[in-house]
């Protein structure tokens, strides 16, 4: 079962590296193919996962702020915004 926004910021604020890494493995499929629909690059692609996966992890404001209650809703909004 995926984390819900809830959980990540509970992950987030609690620095829990096992979690987030399950947060990621649950959701690299998800951002890669949302971020590729925007690129069209595979490797610009990967690097822009990874900048909005640091990003999570460094600002988990960025999570908390926003309105939207789906994790996913936030991660298409944060690929979509990082291009």
């Amino acid at each position: 079962m995926r984390m819900t926004k809830i959980d990540l910021m509970s992950c987030l604020l609690s620095r829990d590296h096992h979690s987030f890494k399950k947060f990621y493995q649950d959701y690299e499929m998800f951002m890669f193919r949302t971020g590729y629909q925007v690129t069209g690059c595979r490797t610009t692609t990967e690097k822009l996962v990874l900048m909005v996966v640091r990003n999570i992890w460094d600002q988990p404001s960025v999570i908390s702020r926003s309105s939207d209650r789906f994790i996913s809703v936030i991660l298409q909004k944060l690929m979509v915004n990082h291009t």
